[in-house]
């Protein structure tokens, strides 16, 4: 899977990409109970900061950033033989991505074209 997204978008907010990225990834992450009562006593609370940084960790096991300079950054994982790769420029708005300098480099590198 590759989302591509141009951080100059005024058409669709690139944050859309990074949503669309985490509902892939989500299935993969350990759950956070982040429910109404969570926070009314310290044993709630425990819980809920070791699910978070469990989270977090499993996070930062799937998940590998590679930033490029005057470029954007690569953001991607594979689990469960499922690939999903974001990649964000700084430039190429809505309309202009697809011809963005390197952007096909990028998806014959992950992909193997």
């Amino acid at each position: 899977m590759l989302i591509a997204h141009a951080e100059d978008d005024w058409d669709i907010p690139d944050l859309h990409s990074d949503i669309l990225f985490h509902a892939f990834l989500d299935p993969y992450l350990p759950p956070v109970d982040a429910t109404e009562n969570s926070f009314m006593n310290s044993g709630s609370l425990n819980k809920l900061s070791e699910q978070q940084r469990l989270r977090k960790a499993t996070f930062d096991g799937l998940v590998r950033t590679t930033n490029i300079i005057k470029f954007g950054r690569i953001v991607e994982f594979i689990a469960k033989e499922q690939k999903v790769v974001l990649v964000k420029t700084l430039v190429g708005g809505h309309t202009y991505l697809g011809i963005q300098e390197g952007l096909v480099d990028i998806i014959g590198k992950n992909f193997g074209f």
